[in-house]
């Protein structure tokens, strides 16, 4: 085969000289060079004849090596005269295993080229050409495009070409090589997804999230347009994660991340911030709009979720910032919706809250209180109240459950819902139940408790309940105090039980040999079932205040109390319900031979010096139905 574009010999008299293009290379150069010094040593020793012969030879070696090396290099050689329907003068075979089409298809077509360009990327490459041809240079910086094969696959070109000029400066055509770089642009798109979304969900992460709210900023600045952001977490998710493992948690956030994102719009930004964080970019919305999504969102969660074999229901508090663009940056609406996101927990959960700017100080009162937190631990600033647990039938006092409250030098005394969630995200929650741990049986020791078949009842946070220094923490309580160990009774959670099951059902081991008792608190709120609950050293399940709610009226809340009553029974365990406020609950719950509770109704917390006086009259003054 004969490269088209190697040079031709010209004619030679007494002296030879070659006005030769060639392919920039060092094997092409190299070759005619030596061709050339031949040529001159023999040209005037021997005839020209005799030269011309030998260069010929010399030529057609070169050729040769050429040919070899063109047809072999994993490139594709060519040279085209410029303009978008410009001919293919020549083509190395390679092009046929990069786009399936053969070099005669090439040169027999010159829209060929132009054709198989991608359509997204025809306007840019042709702007680049044009600009090569008019420039002066005669080498500019390799292009990058996708061409569509023959098959119609996409794959990416690196284009390094150079114009060839006459002596005017004036393009005669190109001379360039094609290599084939997919491989390498599915890796950086692999690389640059990976940097900018979350591995879990495949939603975008926070970078990419506020890049993108900085850019519409900026366009939205110009034209005068509003901007929402939605912030959100998933109340309670904690508890799921504990429960159920963090596999089914992952399972949870991916299910929640498609069922959401079906309900937005192809130009809104979703993005999860980590954890059960998860926000929402409006671009060009009204304040209507934003309140819409955040409800739809919020009824969207309201179906329950399959995860493995379970049904689970997860509710979203959400926080709006609706704003002027030109008046806003980014990390303000992200703050401002976070802060009216925790208004929308504080007022009930699985609803929203637009920010308004007087949340600021609620925000500040948050980071106010963790500060003040710390040092009341160290200050010794808290108190406990107890409140009676009685028998239900004849009003006996069988128990004191120990409540904290913070005496605070300025509020007075502020209830745990204030602090102790505070306390559990910054981890004070550790020294702080080992006060409360140390203080209740301290108490217990002063009191003048006789009978046997009153316990103290301590509350234990997940948190807690997880150090590896709580078993010693209950073993100093007991020995500093030198209570009986059959008095105190450790309050645990559902979701104790569910999370690293082997290690829970240790330590709670350990924790009964001591002769404590142990007591699910809140129970019939997580995922327990008959089967854990019998691997678990447990001696009493109390019944969730929001099923005592409704237990008067005849409603599932009073079947579900029911249930609980019969399963604590057939497993040999007390039951004592939680919350009871009124006689309905209360007639109810005897009717149900639920034969332990506490509540309003008996008493509220009390301080220490009432609770001793109740311990001393015996019982509990029981308020009858009728009162």
């Amino acid at each position: 085969m004969r490269l088209d574009w190697m040079p031709i010999i010209p004619r030679v008299s007494q002296r030879v000289e070659h006005n030769v293009t060639m392919l920039p290379g060092r094997a092409g150069a190299s070759s005619f060079a030596r061709a050339v010094a031949v040529t001159k040593r023999r040209v005037f020793g021997r005839g020209v004849t005799s030269a011309l012969k030998e260069s010929q030879q010399a030529l057609r070696e070169n050729e040769k090596n050429l040919e070899f090396l063109v047809n072999h290099v994993p490139v594709v050689v060519y040279k085209a005269e410029t303009g978008q329907l410009g001919r293919w003068w020549y083509v190395s075979p390679q092009i046929e295993q990069l786009l399936g089409y053969a070099p005669d298809e090439w040169l027999n077509d010159p829209a060929l080229w132009w054709q198989r360009i991608h359509p997204d990327d025809r306007d840019q490459v042709l702007a680049d050409e044009e600009a090569m041809v008019v420039a002066t240079a005669s080498h500019s910086d390799p292009v990058q495009y996708r061409m569509v094969t023959k098959e119609g696959r996409i794959v990416w070109v690196n284009d390094d070409a150079a114009v060839i000029r006459d002596e005017q400066g004036s393009a005669l055509y190109w001379s360039g090589v094609l290599s084939d770089i997919t491989e390498r642009k599915v890796l950086e798109d692999q690389l640059k997804h990976q940097a900018l979304h979350d591995p879990l969900t495949g939603l975008a992460n926070r970078a990419l999230f506020v890049d993108r709210v900085e850019h519409a900023l900026e366009r939205a600045d110009r034209e005068s347009r509003r901007v929402a952001v939605l912030f959100f977490d998933l109340d309670d998710f904690k508890t799921i994660n504990d429960s159920l493992g963090h596999n089914c948690g992952d399972e949870l956030l991916v299910s929640v991340a498609t069922r959401l994102s079906e309900g937005l719009r192809p130009g809104d930004t979703f993005a999860r911030f980590g954890g059960d964080e998860f926000a929402i970019f409006l671009e060009d919305t009204s304040l209507s709009s934003a309140t819409s999504v955040a409800y739809r969102l919020i009824q969207a969660l309201g179906e329950p979720f399959t995860i493995g074999t379970r049904e689970v229901m997860v509710h979203a508090s959400v926080g709006i910032e609706f704003a002027d663009a030109a008046t806003t940056r980014a990390d303000e609406l992200l703050r401002n919706a976070d802060v009216a996101m925790y208004v929308a927990k504080g007022k009930g959960k699985a609803r929203y809250e637009l920010f308004d700017p007087s949340m600021h100080t609620a925000a500040l009162r948050r980071l106010e209180v963790k500060s003040e937190l710390k040092h009341a631990i160290e200050k010794d600033e808290f108190v406990l109240h107890y409140q009676p647990i009685v028998g239900l039938k004849e009003g006996p006092l069988l128990g004191i459950e120990a409540l904290i409250r913070w005496k605070h030098e300025r509020r007075g005394l502020i209830p745990p819902a204030e602090f102790i969630p505070l306390a559990e995200e910054s981890g004070l929650i550790v020294p702080l139940g080992r006060w409360v741990l140390r203080e209740a049986c301290r108490q217990a020791r002063d009191w003048p408790i006789n009978d046997p078949e009153i316990s103290l009842s301590v509350n234990v946070s997940p948190k807690q309940f997880q150090h590896p220094g709580l078993v010693e923490d209950v073993a100093n309580a007991l020995w500093d105090s030198g209570i009986d160990p059959s008095i105190l009774t450790i309050e645990i959670t559902e979701s104790v039980l569910i999370h690293d099951t082997e290690a829970a059902i240790e330590k709670l081991g350990r924790l009964k040999d001591f002769g404590v008792r142990i007591a699910v608190d809140d129970f019939g709120t997580g995922y327990s079932s008959l089967g854990y609950l019998k691997r678990f050293p447990i001696d009493i399940l109390k019944i969730d205040k929001s099923f005592i709610e409704g237990v008067g009226d005849g409603t599932e809340e009073a079947a579900i109390a029911h249930a609980i009553i019969k399963l604590g029974g057939s497993l040999g365990l007390e039951v004592v319900a939680e919350g009871i406020e009124d006689p309905e609950q209360l007639d109810a719950l005897q009717t149900l031979r639920c034969e332990r509770g506490q509540g309003f109704y008996f008493s509220k917390p009390v301080d220490a010096d009432t609770m001793g006086e109740i311990l001393t009259t015996g019982r509990f003054p029981l308020k009858s139905s009728d009162e």
